[in-house]
Order: structure tokens, then sequence, then C-alpha cells
């Protein structure tokens, strides 16, 4: 473990080479699929296997958490119908719900969060987001962040449309499937966003 995260660490300052090429190791390939993930909002009519969602969320739960506390709960939505509802109702995720395979609404869950500091749910869960995001691209999948929280309004609404109890606080929305074309990454890296000490 700690030889891998010694390569992870000194694979990050080749970075950009992680754009080209094919990944030879470990490290490289965890890297190649970093920096090679894309929203994708535009999806194939090929179903994703329920194994392949198991996966999804297995690597979503593998995400580090306040005090382990995993304050999370996920959303499967299969049903048609259901989708439509949704996509109807939260304009951001609007027909990227429609043709998306499969729909996962990523939740906090306020009987897990910690009782002195409750809004570490809002981190833990995106890192389970991420993670998510990271696992749909390594399986050749595309997928996309539709954000709720902190809007309220999207929250009671996502609420409601699933029928969650009040404990759930809907965090965002990521639509699933096998995307229709390829994706271009964007090369988000800014010298000017580093701050060195």
């Amino acid at each position: 473990m700690t030889r891998l995260l010694t390569s992870l660490v000194c694979a990050l300052a080749l970075l950009p080479m992680a754009y080209a090429g094919t990944p030879t190791t470990e490290a490289e390939s965890v890297l190649h699929c970093i920096s090679t993930r894309a929203s994708v909002r535009q999806y194939t009519s090929v179903e994703v296997a329920d194994a392949t969602v198991d996966t999804l969320l297995r690597a979503a739960m593998s995400a580090p958490t306040a005090v382990n506390r995993q304050p999370w709960a996920f959303v499967v939505v299969r049903d048609t119908t259901l989708r439509a509802t949704l996509a109807e109702a939260l304009p951001n995720a609007g027909s990227k719900l429609t043709n998306a395979s499969v729909a996962i609404v990523v939740c906090g869950d306020s009987t897990r969060m910690l009782k002195q500091q409750p809004e570490f749910w809002v981190q833990d869960c995106s890192a389970a987001t991420e993670n998510l995001l990271l696992a749909a691209h390594a399986c050749g999948l595309g997928a996309v962040w539709c954000g709720l929280y902190p809007d309220m309004e999207r929250v009671q609404t996502a609420r409601t449309i699933l029928r969650l109890d009040e404990r759930y606080v809907p965090l965002c929305i990521i639509p699933v499937g096998y995307p229709s074309a390829p994706v271009s990454p964007k090369d988000k890296y800014r010298e000017d966003a580093i701050i060195r000490r």
C-alpha cells in the first residue's frame, strides 16, 4: 500500500503525460482515469447491468468519511416514469435523466451524521460521488453530477418524488449510461489556482 501511494504521489508530477498513450503501471492507470474523465450528458439505449451498478456503488462507498460515519444512502432509479418526473421537476438534470439507463441519487443520512458537526456529510457524500464518477468512467460508462443540495427547493422536490423520509438529504443526481459519442476531457490545471508557501 505504501509503495502504491508513493507511486501515485510521484506520478502526480507527471499528470500531463497521463493524457497520452496507454497506461502501463497501476499508478498510470489511476491517473489516466482521473485525467480523462469528463461529464457525459448523452447516452445510448444500452442498459447498464445491475452488477455494474453494484460496482459503482461499491466504489462510492470506498470513499473516506469523517470519523468513518459513512453518512450516505444511494437511491438507484431505474423506473423510466420516475426518471421522467424528476427530469421535468429538475431542469438542471432534465433530458440527461430521461436518456440515461439509470440514475443514482446520492443522499446524506442524518441518522449517521456527526452530532457535533453534521455538515461534514457534504464532504463525505461528495467524495463518494467523485468515486462513483471515476468508477463509471473506468467501466466505460458516462455520467454527470447534477447538483441538488444546498438548493432546498431541489432537495425537497427530489425527496418528494422519490418518497424519501426526512432523514435523507439528496445531494445530487448522477445519470449513468453508455456514452452516445466520445467526450473530450477538459484540461483544468491552472498554475494561478495554486498558492505555494
